[in-house]
C-alpha cells in the first residue's frame, strides 16, 4: 500500500486485536515499544493478542500496519490506556469489547484513511460529580459514610471519613470504572481494593498478596498520570 501522507497528521489512537493467524505481526508490533502499553492474550479467540497503547505511541502501530498492508487485524479507536483496563483482568476488556457500542474497525483501508486524517480537537472527558461518586462507591462496598471531608483534582479523589477514622481515595477514569482504595487509620484493620463499575457493580476485589500488590502498583500508575475525571462541582 502507498503512503503518501504525513505521518505527523496522525490522529491515530485505541487498541489494535491481531488475528492467531499473523504470528508475525505479533511477535513485531509488540517490540516497537518499550513502555506505554498493555497487551492481552486469548480475548476473543484462542492465540489471539490485543494491544493497547497510549495515545501518543499509536504512530508507530499506524505506520506498521499500512506499510505492511495487514488483513488480520481489527482497531478499537475508543479504548486506550485511559480505559482503566489492567493486564491482569483480560475481563475487563472483554467487556468493553463485547459491550455493543465500541467501535471496531476491519478494513485496512478505512483504518489508514482514519489513521492520515486530519487531528481533531480532543473533547474533554465528561465530569462526574463527587457526590454522586461517593453515593455509588458508599452503597456499592456499604461504607455508610456521615459527613465526608472531600477534596478532589485530577490525580485522585479523597474521602475523609472521620466518624470511621479511615480514607477513602477514589480515581475514575472514563467508561465509569472507579479504582477504589479504602484505608482505615486502625493498621490492623481489613484495607479494601478494588474496581467498581459505572452501575455500583463491584468487577474485582484484590484480595491476595499478589493482587494487593498489582492495585498499589496499578494506583500509583493512574495517580501519575493524573487521569481523575470526578469533579467537585
Amino acid at each position: 500500500m502507498q503512503i503518501t501522507n504525513n505521518l505527523n497528521q496522525q490522529n491515530f489512537n485505541g487498541a489494535f486485536r491481531i488475528k492467531p493467524s499473523d504470528i508475525k505481526s505479533q511477535q513485531e508490533i509488540p517490540n516497537l515499544f518499550t513502555q506505554g502499553r498493555q497487551i492481552f492474550g486469548d480475548i476473543l479467540e484462542k492465540g489471539d493478542m490485543v494491544i493497547v497503547l497510549r495515545d501518543n505511541y499509536d504512530k508507530r502501530v499506524a505506520k506498521y500496519i499500512c506499510t505492511n498492508d495487514l488483513k488480520d487485524i481489527e482497531y478499537y479507536p475508543e479504548i486506550s490506556t485511559k480505559s482503566g483496563l489492567d493486564s491482569e483482568i483480560p475481563e475487563g476488556l472483554l467487556k468493553l469489547i463485547n459491550n455493543g457500542t465500541t467501535k471496531v474497525l476491519t478494513d485496512i483501508n478505512e483504518i489508514c484513511k482514519r489513521c492520515f486524517a486530519q487531528p481533531k480537537a480532543k473533547i474533554p472527558a465528561k465530569k462526574i460529580l463527587v457526590s454522586k461518586e461517593i453515593e455509588k462507591i458508599s452503597n456499592a462496598l456499604r461504607l455508610n459514610i456521615e459527613k465526608p471531608i472531600v477534596s478532589t483534582n485530577s490525580t485522585s479523589t479523597i474521602i475523609r471519613d472521620e466518624n470511621k477514622k479511615r480514607t477513602i481515595e477514589i480515581i475514575m477514569q472514563n467508561r465509569g470504572n472507579s479504582y477504589v482504595y479504602v484505608k482505615p487509620d486502625i493498621p490492623y484493620m481489613d484495607s479494601i481494593r478494588c474496581i467498581v463499575d459505572g452501575k455500583g457493580s463491584i468487577m474485582k476485589r484484590f484480595e491476595t498478596p499478589q493482587e494487593m500488590l498489582n492495585f498499589n502498583r496499578r494506583f500509583k500508575k493512574l495517580r501519575e498520570a493524573k487521569v481523575n475525571i470526578i469533579t467537585g462541582n
